[in-house]
């Protein structure tokens, strides 16, 4: 008789091997017809993740080990990894530990920095059960994981479904608002500069400040302002223009003075109070009332924890690097979209509209 592989039944056994004789059978004359070409990749990719979940008992655990990209596109995978296992009925047992966001006195996997975790075990059982886990560097090797068709409100319900902020974090959030002394509505800016040109087209601040004024005219209600930035020029410009409300930004960590990028540039500073920076703010936009922005990971996660919140995007991405929740923003009804328009002139001017 075959030896079985270990944690796994005959049942699931057989249910693997009807699985692959159906799909094989499918790959076979997809080759011979040259119809599907990449069906052996696929293939291998949905067996993987067959055999090394059942094998870990229902556990899909995955470290995702990156160290150059932003605190929100690696939850963004998060998300992605969540709604598989929602569908298929797995576990996730998700380890971040890329260098950006590490600090070694703080353990291995930076997500629990952060959030607590809701998961219908302990971590100990968790951590019996796995016995395989696989390592991504790449967004190109979540492979089966991909889902492209969640809306915001899925990513927000999963989400909070399997993540809740850390206590502290929830503390330096009612703490700051409390600072705006105010129980009446507050606009959001975010304004994300340095490097997001090669992923969008740059917005001037004058634009920014001409839409924030035509707001403010038309929400006479508004007496107070959150802002924050990658650029520590951009929030000082803003401050010192006048707008006629309060003006409040958060005491970051980290800020750019040389249009460098601070979520992936030096990996040898704080990186636990650089992700700290991230989230906080995120957080804080996501309790405005109206959030005026450009296009950014850390401003799209904000209607993440709040998808009720209204946006005025002032650009989008590129249509390659068009990705979610961006892509799902800019779909809703409620979402305006202004543009800067281009000097008098020129062949490529946008015209102002609503998503």
């Amino acid at each position: 008789m075959t030896e079985l592989p270990r944690g796994m039944s005959r049942e699931t056994s057989s249910r693997v091997r009807s699985w692959i004789g159906h799909w094989g059978s499918r790959l076979f004359w997809g080759i011979r017809t040259r119809s599907r070409r990449v069906w052996p990749l696929r293939l291998g990719r949905r067996v993987w993740w067959i055999l090394r979940t059942q094998a870990n008992r229902g556990v899909c655990s995955i470290e995702i080990a990156n160290d150059h990209v932003g605190f929100f596109a690696q939850t963004n995978w998060c998300l992605y990894i969540f709604y598989h296992c929602e569908r298929h009925g797995l576990i996730p047992d998700i380890r971040l530990t890329g260098k950006a966001y590490l600090d070694h006195r703080r353990g291995p996997n930076w997500l629990n920095y952060y959030f607590d975790l809701a998961y219908p075990m302990s971590p100990e059982e968790v951590t019996r059960r796995v016995r395989y886990t696989k390592r991504m560097v790449r967004f190109e090797e979540i492979g089966p994981l991909y889902w492209p068709k969640m809306t915001v409100e899925d990513g927000s319900r999963l989400l909070y479904k399997y993540l809740r902020p850390k206590p502290h974090i929830k503390k330096i959030i009612d703490e700051f608002w409390s600072t705006l002394r105010t129980d009446g509505p507050v606009v959001g800016v975010h304004f994300r500069g340095t490097d997001k040109s090669t992923e969008a087209p740059r917005v001037s601040w004058n634009h920014c400040l001409r839409v924030l004024k035509k707001y403010l005219h038309d929400h006479r209600e508004v007496r107070a302002m959150f802002v924050a930035s990658d650029e520590q020029a951009f929030i000082d410009f803003l401050k010192k223009s006048a707008i006629g409300i309060s003006t409040h930004s958060r005491d970051d960590s980290y800020r750019s003075r040389d249009d460098q990028p601070v979520h992936t540039e030096n990996v040898e500073v704080d990186g636990y109070a650089r992700g700290e920076d991230a989230l906080v703010n995120a957080l804080l936009l996501s309790r405005c009332t109206t959030l005026i922005r450009t296009t950014s990971f850390l401003s799209a996660w904000a209607s993440i924890f709040n998808p009720t919140l209204k946006i005025i995007l002032l650009n989008k991405p590129y249509d390659k690097t068009l990705w979610y929740p961006e892509s799902e923003i800019l779909r809703k009804h409620d979402t305006e979209y202004l543009p800067e328009l281009a000097p008098p002139g020129s062949s490529n001017g946008a015209k102002i509209s609503t998503a």
